[in-house]
């Protein structure tokens, strides 16, 4: 009865938190867009979407390889190292970029944008710890905290000075000693750590080998992630090159529900991928593949009615919330949407096979899909628009879930043929 409840506030705090977390993201480009117009907003949503794709540099991958690391491989203290090493490495791409792509003022705020999804990344690795020793709903509520905290903070700094440069670089500074704050106490609370006592040159050096090797095995799920991202925002490159900012922001609007589909499914996923992880090693084959069918299938039913629910008043009530006119983008908003469901599967087989270390696959199924997807985007994007770059989403989302679900469906017969 205890392990119900347990389970029960898991998903409920992990959905709180998932929403809070998501929804902070839906908060930034419609309050920019309300108080800064159409063309600033455009700006703001390319940085975000960059500012998205480099937070991969700083997760790195290592998060479904920390929730299941069941035997304690690495300890909490170099996964933390691990996670200085590749934050430092966002920023510094991060600030090489803006300077490169930007000039005055746009250069600082596209900085401190990238560093408030820096944040993510610093926040991930302690929740990954917590999630490791079965505290997810500890996780939820740190993870609430500070995305109700940098939502808040952001629109009332911006409703004062008006200056997305003066908001971004407020919200970023004391959103990240916020997160250190809270998620430190979270970590030492109910977090478990392995740190090694000794202080010898010998274990330091142990400790940074063993870091190394960790970076090592997780540059494939790296490299993964980093190409998903890139792929979900090549329609936002192609647009760029060929269309004003004005569309950038009608674009991302439309996508909004389609990215938060995403990050929603996680309400049902976050919670059991240790559980997943440690059926697949005690070779309980039976009650793995129907756990992972039960929730491909709570997915598959939450994203059809998020689809009928945009098609019937999604897009009115954007148009509402945003204050912009889409009535000339119903059907490309429906195959956004669609597309955000077949990504919410992607997602979640994508983890799994993390989860049993199949997390070799990654590099060749992305690298696939990213040599058809990019060279047919631009020539989409400069025959149909907005529908072109909706398409090309749609394809990658959909050569994705084909090439991933035969994948899973070729390792789970292998091993069923192995027993």
């Amino acid at each position: 009865m205890k392990k119900e409840k347990n389970v029960k506030k898991a998903f409920l705090w992990n959905m709180i938190g998932s929403t809070c977390y998501s929804g902070s993201s839906f908060l930034y480009l419609l309050v920019v867009t309300r108080i800064c117009g159409a063309t600033l907003a455009g700006f703001f949503s390319l940085s975000y979407a960059t500012a998205q794709l480099l937070l991969q540099i700083g997760r790195y991958g290592v998060r479904t390889y920390q929730a299941t690391d069941l035997n304690r491989k690495y300890s909490f203290s170099e996964y933390k190292l691990s996670r200085v090493i590749t934050c430092g490495l966002m920023m510094l791409f991060g600030i090489i970029y803006s300077s490169y792509s930007f000039s005055g003022e746009y250069i600082i705020i596209s900085i401190f944008v990238i560093m408030m999804k820096m944040i993510d990344a610093v926040e991930d690795v302690f929740h990954g710890n917590l999630q490791q020793n079965y505290h997810v709903e500890q996780m939820g509520k740190a993870l609430a905290i500070r995305n109700v905290y940098s939502a808040v903070f952001f629109t009332g700094i911006l409703m004062i000075t008006k200056s997305l440069y003066i908001t971004c670089t407020a919200t970023a500074i004391t959103s990240l000693i916020l997160c250190l704050v809270v998620n430190s106490w979270f970590a030492r609370k109910y977090g478990e750590s392995t740190e090694s006592t000794a202080s010898s040159e010998n274990a330091a050096s142990n400790k940074l080998r063993h870091v190394l090797e960790l970076l090592k095995i997780c540059t494939p799920m790296f490299i993964g992630t980093f190409l998903s991202l890139l792929l979900y925002n090549v329609p936002k490159y192609a647009m760029a090159n060929v269309m004003t900012d004005e569309y950038q922001t009608y674009y991302s609007i439309l996508f909004m529900p389609s990215f938060v589909i995403t990050l929603m499914c996680e309400f049902v996923f976050k919670p059991t991928i240790t559980t997943i992880a440690q059926l697949w090693w005690e070779n309980d084959l039976k009650k793995f593949v129907m756990y992972v069918l039960r929730i491909i299938a709570i997915i598959l039913v939450c994203c059809a009615g998020i689809v009928v629910g945009g098609y019937l008043i999604g897009r009115t009530l954007l148009e509402i919330i945003y204050g912009v006119d889409l009535s000339p983008y119903k059907l490309q908003f429906i195959v956004l949407l669609t597309g955000g469901g077949i990504g919410a599967e992607v997602y979640m087989i994508y983890n799994i096979l993390i989860a049993i270390r199949w997390g070799k696959c990654m590099l060749p199924v992305y690298s696939i899909t990213a040599v058809i997807t990019i060279a047919a985007a631009r020539a989409m994007v400069n025959q149909w628009g907005i529908m072109g770059a909706s398409l090309n989403y749609l394809l990658s989302c959909s050569i994705l879930f084909v090439l991933f679900t035969s994948i899973l469906i070729y390792v789970i017969l292998r091993k069923k043929h192995q027993n």
